[in-house]
C-alpha cells in the first residue's frame, strides 16, 4: 500500500513538472490580430491607425511582439506617408514590445512590464492585458519623442509647426492566442 501511494505521488509530481514545462515552452502564435494607435491633435483632432500584422516570438525568458510602421493605415493616404517618412519607416521599420515571459499568463490578465522598441531607442512601458479564454487584449502608451521622434516630425507642416499632433499615443492590441 505505502508502494502504491509514493507511486502516485510520483506519477502526480512528474505529471505537475512535465505539464510545467510544457506551458513554460509552450510557443506563442496569434490569429485575428488587431493593432489600434491613437494620437490627438489640436481642437480634437483624432489619429486612429490600424494594422493588422503581429508576430510573435519567444525565447528562455522573454515574449516579443513585432508589427511594421509601414503596415499601420490612418485611412489618409498623406497622413500615412507623412508617418512612413518622418518616422523614418525604411531605416526603423520594426517596432517591438517584449515582455517577461514568467509575467505573463494566458488564463488571467493583469499589468506586465515591457520594452517598447520604436524608432531604434528601447523604453520601458507598462502594459495592461486581459485574457477571456483565447482572446487576449492589451493596452499601453508611450511618448513618440523619447523615442528619438522630433516636434517638428508631429507636424503637418513641420517649418512653421502648425497642425501639430501631441507627444503621447495609446497602443490597444487584440488577438486570438493559440498554442
Amino acid at each position: 500500500m505505502f508502494f502504491k501511494m509514493r507511486s502516485a505521488y510520483f506519477v502526480a509530481a512528474t505529471s505537475t513538472v512535465l505539464t510545467l514545462a510544457a506551458v513554460a515552452s509552450a510557443k506563442y502564435s496569434v490569429e485575428a490580430p488587431k493593432i489600434e494607435v491613437h494620437a490627438k491633435g489640436p481642437a480634437g483632432m483624432s489619429i486612429d491607425g490600424v494594422s493588422h500584422t503581429l508576430k510573435v516570438s519567444e525565447d528562455d525568458s522573454t515574449v516579443k511582439f513585432t508589427t511594421f510602421l509601414n503596415t499601420i493605415d490612418t485611412k489618409n493616404a498623406k497622413r500615412n506617408e507623412h508617418l512612413q517618412d518622418r518616422f523614418e519607416a525604411k531605416k526603423f521599420g520594426a517596432i517591438t514590445l517584449t515582455v517577461p515571459k514568467d509575467k505573463v499568463s494566458l488564463s488571467k490578465g493583469g499589468t506586465v512590464p515591457g520594452t517598447l522598441s520604436f524608432h531604434g531607442i528601447s523604453k520601458a512601458v507598462s502594459v495592461k492585458y486581459e485574457v477571456s479564454g483565447a482572446h487576449v487584449k492589451a493596452s499601453f502608451g508611450f511618448e513618440v519623442m523619447n523615442h528619438g521622434i522630433k516636434e517638428e516630425d508631429l507636424c503637418f507642416e513641420p517649418k512653421t509647426k502648425s497642425i501639430c499632433a501631441k507627444n503621447h499615443v495609446d497602443v490597444e492590441v487584440e488577438f486570438d492566442a493559440k498554442g
